[in-house]
């Protein structure tokens, strides 16, 4: 008889452990074995172990406890097949990207999921998305970070929750889904890691908390910048307008630009596109940021860039601002594309 492959499933809260409480939905209610209990027949898939680590809503996922899940599947590696976290839904996009730079040169798969309905009401997709999940981590050599939802796996750091209460709330920017989840698992062609056993994985611990978003308005006030560099932040992401243009006359950011960059802050500009592209060189605007010392954010979504950001001020804090740069436009982990001009975007937006 087959052995079946073994999956740590990691608990960390969310809708997909809600219960009613007063009236309002309280995620950590329902354990990680009760899940595995709802849904009898998903351990024919696998030997399931658990481990529960947060009982929290996602809106208080905290940087610290991105390391904390990491450092559960360093020691863990070697005793299972792949792991599976479930996971609240409003920051599932943000740890997953963490873990796909704190986790590098992977081996086995590591599946997100979570739910948009909590588990015992009817029409709950728990069911679906955790089964899925366990069925990604068990029978395929994805051998990276993703999302498993509405039966689609997606990069995790290529992914963007569009919708607040519906299903199909993922959607990934610049990239296919890698599969879709029907009887059986179909693969879109989009290639995705597949490493040798052989190979061992980098685990990272490390993450800067002092860096953030900032969405420039009209009007947006450049002093917020300096604000934020005398209060110590280390690093900036801003989405500007269209293709990464930023305002250069009144209230121009360049002089800030330029006086975070003296100051060893990098300053990544992304679009504020939904679906959208930091192609700076295109205007004046763009061009002026980049010669006071932006860094261009391509087809890095925004959340990606503050996480990457995080992880390599945290971990390489002795790089110079030119390996800074670098770093942040090499593709650590597949956040981001060789794409560099309008003319080589793909019209992958189209196919699903």
């Amino acid at each position: 008889m087959q052995t079946r492959p073994k999956i740590l499933l990691i608990g960390t809260g969310g809708t997909i452990t809600a219960q009613k409480i007063d009236g309002a939905w309280t995620p950590g209610k329902f354990s990680e074995i009760d899940l595995l209990h709802f849904i009898p027949e998903i351990e024919s898939l696998a030997q399931i172990d658990t481990i529960n680590l947060f009982n929290i809503d996602s809106v208080c996922m905290q940087p610290k406890y991105w390391v904390t899940i990491a450092q559960t599947i360093q020691n863990e590696y070697d005793n299972y097949d792949g792991f599976v976290i479930s996971h609240g839904t409003d920051t599932l996009h943000y740890t997953a990207s963490a873990l796909s730079f704190l986790i590098q040169n992977l081996t086995k798969p590591i599946v997100l999921t979570g739910s948009m309905v909590p588990p015992h009401v009817i029409g709950t997709d728990a069911r679906r998305n955790l089964t899925d999940a366990v069925r990604v981590a068990a029978e395929t050599n994805i051998h990276e970070v993703v999302i498993v939802f509405n039966r689609k796996i997606l990069r995790g750091n290529r992914t963007k929750k569009f919708r607040e209460v519906e299903f199909d709330a993922y959607q990934s920017i610049g990239l296919q889904p890698i599969g879709i989840i029907e009887q059986d698992i179909r693969y879109t062609g989009v290639s995705y890691f597949n490493r040798s056993l052989s190979d061992r994985p980098h685990f990272f611990d490390k993450m800067e908390l002092e860096v953030c978003i900032q969405k420039i308005t009209p009007g947006y006030n450049p002093e917020i910048i300096a604000k934020l560099r005398e209060i110590g932040y280390k690093g900036i992401v801003t989405e500007g307008f269209g293709a990464g243009n930023i305002p250069i006359y009144e209230n121009s950011l360049i002089e800030e630009i330029e006086a975070a960059t003296d100051a060893k802050i990098p300053v990544i500009v992304c679009s504020q596109c939904a679906i959208g592209f930091s192609w700076m060189d295109l205007y004046e605007s763009g061009k002026m940021a980049l010669n006071a010392g932006a860094i261009p954010g391509y087809d890095m979504i925004s959340e990606t860039a503050m996480v990457k950001l995080m992880w390599i001020l945290g971990n390489f804090p002795n790089f110079s601002m030119q390996e800074i740069r670098a770093k942040i436009l090499e593709d650590v982990a597949g956040e981001i594309s060789n794409i560099k001009s309008p003319k080589e975007k793909r019209a992958w937006e189209y196919a699903f």
